[in-house]
């Protein structure tokens, strides 16, 4: 004769199927959207490169059209680094996230993202300056602290009225990167750091903390012994706008 169960107990089980379900279904999902990001992302990169390409072929174009084309170029860098980003938080919150640290010469690194930024920064009339000692070498994710820099040099071109200041130096034994603007510097709501996905969200404006929420995070994943890094946004810059450092331990 078979065991009745009783009734609380099978409504307990029907439901517990029913969330792993949902949790199945929703681990789907997010593969899914994280694999059509990844394909959008590389989609991107391939405009960008054909658009910067077309940059040195199109000098006879007459002015507004050569805005159009930057005004284009800044876009899709911005909509890329967001998938960026987007993708690296998602690795973050489910463990498929890792860092690779490793050696790397800080003034040929941030050489380098000079020069892949120089055809935004002309169309721009920006100038952007390195002040680097060329033997300084640091340990760091390359990968990542390129997308955060990429980031916050785009958002300073975005901003800056002719100059952008890229300096880096060994301060209290650790690496700090520092990127100035002479821009208007940062409104006083972006120095309310928030830490929750569910907070960074402004419902007024419609804009996120995604960026310096990011940035926050890739930081803090470069430690060493005690210390993290951190990253911090002023209205300090020597050059009278907006100032971000980035602090590697």
């Amino acid at each position: 004769m078979s065991k009745l169960i009783p009734h609380k107990q099978t409504e307990e089980v029907s439901d517990i199927k029913k969330l792993q379900a949902l949790q199945n279904r929703t681990e789907q999902f997010n593969a899914v959207l994280m694999f059509f990001i990844h394909d959008i992302k590389n989609s991107l990169l391939m405009s960008l490169s054909s658009l910067e390409n077309l940059y040195y072929e199109l000098d006879q174009l007459p002015d507004h059209q050569k805005q159009s084309l930057t005004t284009i170029q800044y876009e899709l860098r911005r909509i890329n680094n967001a998938l960026i980003q987007l993708l690296s938080l998602y690795k973050m919150q489910t463990n498929l996230f890792s860092v690779h640290i490793d050696q790397y010469n800080v003034y040929d690194f941030l050489d380098e993202l000079i020069i892949n930024n120089q055809p935004l920064n002309s169309q721009n009339g920006i100038q952007i300056n390195l002040q680097c000692d060329e033997e300084l070498d640091w340990f760091f994710d390359r990968d990542l602290i390129a997308t955060l820099i990429n980031s916050s040099v785009n958002n300073a071109i975005r901003y800056a009225q002719n100059k952008i200041l890229l300096s880096a130096q060994i301060n209290n034994n650790q690496l700090e990167i520092t990127i100035e603007d002479d821009g208007e510097g940062f409104p006083k709501k972006m120095f309310t750091q928030e830490d929750d996905l569910e907070t960074i969200i402004n419902s007024n404006t419609g804009s996120t903390g995604l960026g310096l929420y990011f940035a926050r995070k890739i930081a803090s994943l470069h430690k060493n012994r005690e210390k993290q890094g951190m990253t911090k946004i002023d209205n300090q810059s020597s050059l009278g706008g907006g100032r971000f450092l980035l602090f590697l331990p």
